[in-house]
């Protein structure tokens, strides 16, 4: 139990900032509230010890399954290696810590027996590609907070198609732009793990329901213009990718580290 915490809490959030590199970690859980229970009384003891304030870590739930997805940043692959590296030569203090608060009977148990880590991968944040750095960077943390939505896209680039991907991605948010179309877009790029997808890419909103509003808002003044059209019906090579698994996350709110 305690080698898997350490193997998989290591990795986890999401919150647009200056970090370059994005760990997901997924889990599977039948019961919420010992998962929660178990994440909260584990972080503090984790934060305690390594002296934290802010984990920079943010649990989202994918909407219609029990899946979990436990997402942090780091500004560098060495970063990363690093935060592993000292909370496991931490592992004993952590523990004392853990038990030093200790949880109602029963409750490891369960955790146990409802529970799966499963895979996690990182992925290199591109703000070239992306519109978050001048959307979502100058709220402010309350305005932030309120954006729990995350509708996600895994894509799948053929071979050799990476730059005309990128070069697609970069035309849509200028024209976007000069559209007066502003909305949060986080694009990463895969380092490994990832399940054969190239590139994730992350629309940040309230709600489900305001995205598929907003949605509907943008498509509508994109079918209005005939500079839009043309791009998209223009050559560009679009089909040499393809969005390979669509996921929608909410966050929770009470699993923020």
């Amino acid at each position: 139990m305690k080698n898997l915490l350490f193997a998989v809490i290591a990795l986890f959030m999401f919150q647009v900032q200056g970090q370059g590199y994005m760990v997901v970690s997924e889990a599977e859980t039948e019961d919420i509230p010992v998962f929660s229970t178990v994440m909260n009384h584990w972080m503090g003891a984790v934060k305690k010890t390594m002296e934290m304030d802010n984990a920079r870590m943010r649990v989202f739930r994918q909407m219609g399954t029990r899946k979990l997805h436990m997402l942090q940043w780091f500004d560098s692959l060495s970063e990363m290696a690093t935060h592993m590296e000292t909370q496991e030569a931490r592992r004993d203090k952590i523990m004392e810590n853990v038990q030093a608060n200790p949880m109602p009977d029963g409750t490891w148990d369960q955790f146990t027996a409802s529970t799966t880590f499963n895979e996690s991968a990182v992925w290199k944040y591109r703000p070239d590609l992306s519109t978050t750095p001048e959307t979502f960077s100058p709220l402010s943390q309350e305005e932030r907070d309120k954006i729990t939505y995350r509708r996600v896209q895994y894509m799948k680039v053929e071979v050799g198609q990476d730059g005309a991907f990128e070069e697609w991605r970069k035309k849509s948010n200028e024209l976007d732009k000069k559209l007066g179309i502003s909305f949060h877009v986080a694009v990463f790029e895969s380092v490994f793990g990832t399940n054969g997808a190239n590139y994730i890419v992350i629309l940040l909103d309230t709600s489900r329901f305001d995205y598929h509003k907003n949605w509907q808002e943008r498509m509508e003044k994109r079918g209005a213009s005939e500079e839009w059209n043309n791009m998209a019906n223009s050559g560009n090579n679009m089909g040499k990718w393809t969005v390979v698994k669509e996921e929608n996350w909410n966050q929770i709110s009470d699993l923020t580290f």
